[in-house]
């Protein structure tokens, strides 16, 4: 098709163009004095951002350089946020938000949406954070700048950026062959461009030993230590990004992404397979552009236009199956989804206590079939338009509320698509009604108040996804009938301060009710995507931020809550939902110490969780402990050696064959400049 030849051009102009022109302008003389092109937040020592907001949390990289965090790791630090990893470095990896599934969860890179029409999770193992500036975490609701739509809330990871001028060198080794790499620069090109360029690379081996059942999950006479084969996993990236500033005052940004990545897949304990593989390729170019203020700097227009491309492939291959005949059919199969999003918002300041914004977007998703799957191509076209004001009516107290509305249309292009009763072809996509999605809020207290809260409900809606709707793999089944997903959600947050500023606790409860969930079923051994009824969530996040003295930083977190399932039917109602705790435990303590050196220990704990709607498969309780030694010689230079996992706790996923490395050593080495 002539589309993949373009796209694989497009892709490796891409990856080329962030390592090359990084490496280029890395040595670009100092020019006249840049004017200013931005302004660098500030954080907490530990890269946790203060904020009054219980929903809203900013995460920089002091949080995870040198201290062998992967995004879900990172993300599972939080109160409210459950982790699922299926290995070590680069594997599948996704998070829940209080108790909401991960595909529910709108996850960004630099606000460009990654889920795709498979509407399944995103893989945050694919998200190498040496390439991130920031993670900007939204626990109850998705904000206007990504649409308001949604069940799950969103993240945000924002790359690193051409605002501050400087650069630093990154390398890491740790056991298993795991080794990583990075530099970032940025630096003024004219006195009115500020340019930034990162690449990084990751790897591993991924050869743990663990321990093999040998088919007999619930007998343990039979096992033995196995070590993990064809379980590399290597990754590239790359970002190249342009600020200016124009003569009449407005920004405008430039920026190009690439990613490339291979892993290998050693299949099931009893079926081994030493060729299946993954190749993941991605690319992103995106145009912004940030206006002066209009109306005495009441009114500020902002714009751009996104282009995605993304294409991931499985591959696999058993010369002889589990039974013993001999089967040589090499399978691969996998999907490229295209996405180009323009979008424009507004934020309105008409007076002193009345604060607005708008979001108008169009987006147009395409999926192709690659590998053996059957020729199909699918084309969604969504119009999106959100909203949000809010009026501090008084001093302390304010009032807001915030909504959207998503119109979309579907369109098949060719190929079979599979409906529950035959094999026939689809010629339309089925209609789908407008998305309507709304919040509204209360906020108590001013900023320099020991005590504020905030209190909120909302009601909202997502859409299936296109392949949840005309499954187009093979072994999945259609379900053009699929109703949108829904949801009501209630919080109501604390946050007191102490006397000093050394210490502030803060407490949130939240409930969530949702309607018409979304799972994949098993049909005569096949797969068909059905809406399973309701389940409802209520819980309690408790978190304490203090410095007791200056040397010492401790938080302590903890997570509470209650998942049931309310399907109709009694095999399930009552049940919890599967892989949610109903606790968890966090806490970490850094001293500062003299000559330059910091000690950190997390510790983490969360209680039994089950791995089926019928809480018949359970996962013993775990806990976790990491720590980390780093060292800073130099003013820019810092040194970190971390061991994770201290006390070797092998546990796995029951749904997958992959278990969770051991003991695990890094270290990291940085060098500013």
């Amino acid at each position: 098709m002539r589309t993949t030849s373009f796209c694989k051009a497009a892709y490796a102009a891409a990856l080329w163009c962030c390592a090359a022109t990084g490496f280029a302008v890395a040595h670009v003389p100092d020019a006249a004095p840049v004017q200013d092109l931005g302004v660098s937040e500030v954080s907490d020592a530990d890269g946790y951002k203060p904020t009054t907001s219980a929903n809203y949390t900013e995460i920089t990289s002091d949080a995870w350089e040198g201290k062998a965090l992967s995004a879900a790791d990172l993300l599972s630090t939080l109160p409210g946020i459950q982790a699922y990893k299926q290995g070590g470095l680069g594997s599948f990896q996704t998070v829940s938000i209080r108790g909401i599934a991960a595909r529910n969860i709108l996850i960004c890179v630099d606000g460009v949406p990654l889920n795709d029409a498979s509407g399944g999770a995103v893989n945050l193992g694919s998200i190498d954070l040496n390439q991130m500036e920031k993670v900007e975490v939204y626990k109850n609701n998705v904000p206007v700048k990504f649409g308001v739509s949604g069940v799950g809330g969103a993240i945000n990871f924002v790359t690193k950026n051409a605002v501050k001028k400087g650069g630093r060198v990154l390398a890491a080794y740790g056991n298993h062959n795991t080794w990583e790499g990075s530099f970032q620069v940025a630096t003024p090109v004219t006195d009115s461009i500020m340019f930034a360029s990162s690449f990084a690379t990751r790897h591993s081996d991924n050869d743990y030993e663990y321990t093999n059942r040998n088919g007999t999950q619930y007998n343990d006479e039979d096992d033995y230590t196995a070590t993990r084969e064809n379980a590399e996993f290597t990754d590239v990236s790359g970002n190249v990004q342009f600020r200016m500033l124009h003569g009449n005052g407005y920004f405008s940004t430039l920026a190009v992404t690439a990613t490339h990545a291979e892993s290998g897949n050693p299949g099931k304990e009893e079926q081994q397979t030493k060729v299946a593989k993954f190749l993941g390729q991605s690319a992103l170019v995106r145009y912004g552009f940030e206006s002066v203020g209009y109306f005495d700097e009441t009114l500020f227009l902002n714009g751009g236009v996104s282009a995605r491309f993304d294409k991931n492939v499985s591959s696999t291959y058993y010369p002889l199956d589990h039974i013993g005949y001999s089967n040589s059919r090499y399978i691969e199969y996998g999907a490229a989804v295209y996405k180009v999003v323009p979008e424009i918002t507004a934020e309105w300041t008409p007076v002193e206590l009345l604060v607005g914004s708008m979001r108008l977007a169009g987006e147009w998703e395409r999926a192709e079939a690659r590998g053996d799957s059957k020729d199909w191509a699918m084309d969604r076209f969504t119009f999106l338009g959100s909203g949000d004001l809010y009026y501090q009516i008084f001093k302390y107290g304010g009032f807001g509320t915030e909504g959207s509305v998503q119109l979309l249309k579907d369109h098949l292009d060719k190929g079979e698509f599979i409906q529950p009763t035959g094999t026939r072809r689809l010629e339309d996509a089925e209609d789908r009604d407008a998305t309507v999605s709304g919040r509204i809020y209360s906020r108590l207290g001013a900023a320099e108040s020991p005590l504020t809260g905030e209190v909120s409900i909302g009601r909202f809606y997502q859409q299936p996804a296109l392949m949840e709707l005309y499954g187009s793999y093979p072994g999945i089944l259609s379900n053009p009938n699929l109703k949108r997903e829904k949801a009501t959600k209630f919080e109501a947050s604390g946050l007191f301060r102490l006397p000093g500023g050394h210490t502030d606790f803060r407490a949130t409860y939240f409930e969530s009710h949702i309607e018409d969930g979304i799972c994949w079923v098993i049909l005569a051994e096949l797969l068909r995507a059905e809406n399973v009824g309701r389940s409802r969530v209520r819980g309690a996040e408790f978190e304490l931020n203090s410095t007791p003295a200056k040397f010492m930083d401790v938080v302590l977190r903890a997570t509470f809550q209650k998942t049931e399932d309310r399907s109709h039917s009694n095999t399930y109602r009552g049940n919890m939902l599967p892989g949610e705790p109903e606790r968890s435990y966090f806490a970490e303590t850094t001293f500062h110490l003299p000559l330059g050196f910091d000690f950190g220990w997390v510790s983490e704990w969360r209680s039994v969780i089950y791995s089926d709607r019928a809480n018949r498969m359970n996962q013993p309780a775990v806990a976790t402990h990491r720590a980390n030694l780093a060292y800073n010689p130099f003013e820019k230079t810092r040194l970190t050696f971390s061991v994770d996992n201290i006390t070797d706790e092998k546990y796995r996923n029951f749904y997958t064959p992959f278990p969770m490395p051991g003991r695990e050593y890094k270290f990291t080495i940085i060098q500013g400049f």
